[in-house]
């Protein structure tokens, strides 16, 4: 079972559940995930703490890279061009 803030693996008998009137249910492995969720009403993707977080946070580095390098190589061909035009 995964934790419905962080992400992370629940090992059996252990974490907590919490279980709203009309039946849906939560699993938390820890109160301070319980805490961020319930009580501040944050999202676990916002957090760099959670496994949400760094795999949010890795994403968009990985959409920097590639749009600043896609920038580059489209300059470069662009350069070729013109100078094979001349």
């Amino acid at each position: 079972m995964l934790c419905s803030f962080c992400n992370n693996e629940i090992s059996r008998g252990t974490g907590s559940l919490f279980v709203y009137k009309d039946g849906t249910t939560l699993s938390f492995c820890s109160s301070k995930c319980k805490k961020n969720q319930l009580g501040n009403r944050r999202e676990g993707r916002r957090q760099e703490w959670t496994n949400h977080g760094v795999v949010l946070e890795v994403r968009q580095k990985v959409e920097k890279k590639e749009s600043a390098m896609a920038k580059e190589i489209e300059e470069k061909l662009a350069l070729k061009k013109s100078h094979e035009k001349k």
